[in-house]
């Protein structure tokens, strides 16, 4: 009685090689998918900048009043680009001189508000009162450079022409910065009145080439006689660089720590990433194997 011995041939090796190579494939695409999600992009970029407008050209009747505030903050990661804003309006109105009905919104955003108008061409009916506010603060890290500078302002020009002098009341003043960083209470309240009826302030703001933000107030309002106005405006800018990592001292893997005093390989505290992309490597390469051997046995 004879024994029959099976030799693979052409076609049980073609299987065989099929086979592996799925293995591999898979393995391959395992991998694949580890690196994606572990090199994907992290964050996200800031949409376009925000502009605020509010109590432009309302209240032209004589006799009302005008009261309208701004509050921005301002959030920018230099590093990974990453920004947000958080702006607070505040809107009133009533006869002048007399307590507003308000109404006040907050609202945040995931892009920075780089822009402020308000309080422009407004209450020009004569005999009108006009309080307007803007303050901005931007926090600036993640940056190589923290420096700032003073903020340009251009205010009070053309403003508070007839009517019992002195009528201008502002600080900074002459201030006259042509595409100035703050710009308010320009061609304002004309038409006679009180004196020091334009009362207009800057206080000492700064603005950074990394965030500039302008605002723009008060400008062309009030006028018609017996009127009167006051704005003020801030910019801060808080800046913090990036931290700096320090250089680690060379290490000397050959050699025992207890020797020369460097740090042994195994106390290297290698990535954790590389140790477990090793292991997939090797989870798959195994399997690999296991298939393999498997598909063997079965011819």
């Amino acid at each position: 009685m004879s024994t029959a011995i099976f030799i693979p041939g052409p076609a049980n090796a073609t299987r065989l090689g099929k086979s592996f190579t799925r293995v591999v494939v898979l393995a391959a695409v395992a991998l694949l998918a580890v690196f994606g999600l572990t090199f994907a992009p992290s964050g996200s970029s800031a949409s376009a900048a925000q502009t605020i407008t509010q109590c432009n050209n309302v209240a032209n009747t004589g006799g009302l009043g005008l009261n309208c505030d701004v509050i921005v903050v301002n959030n920018l990661d230099v590093s990974t680009g990453v920004a947000s804003s958080t702006v607070t309006v505040k809107e009133c109105h009533a006869a002048a001189n007399t307590a507003p009905t308000c109404t006040t919104a907050t609202t945040s955003y995931d892009s920075l508000t780089t822009s402020v108008n308000q309080c422009n061409d407004a209450a020009n009916g004569g005999g009108s009162s006009v309080v307007c506010n803007v303050m901005v603060t931007n926090n600036v890290t993640g940056s190589t450079s923290t420096d700032v500078t003073d903020a340009t302002v251009n205010q009070c020009n053309g403003s508070g022409a007839e009517g019992t002098g002195p009528t201008l009341n502002c600080d900074p003043f002459p201030a006259s910065t042509t595409g100035a960083t703050i710009t308010q209470c320009n061609g304002s309240t004309n038409g006679g009145g009180a004196s020091d009826r334009v009362t207009c302030t800057v206080t000492p703001s700064t603005t950074s080439a990394l965030l500039p933000v302008s605002i723009n107030q008060c400008n062309g309002t009030a006028n018609g006689g017996g009127s009167v106005v006051t704005c003020a405006a801030s910019l801060t800018n808080i800046t913090l660089a990036s931290a700096t990592t320090p250089t680690p001292i060379a290490k000397n893997t050959l050699h025992d720590s207890k020797t020369d005093g460097f740090v042994p390989a195994t106390d290297d505290g290698g990535s954790p990433l590389l140790l477990g992309v090793g292991a997939l490597l090797l989870a798959a390469l195994v399997a690999a194997a296991i298939g393999a051997r498997r598909i063997s046995a079965r011819h």
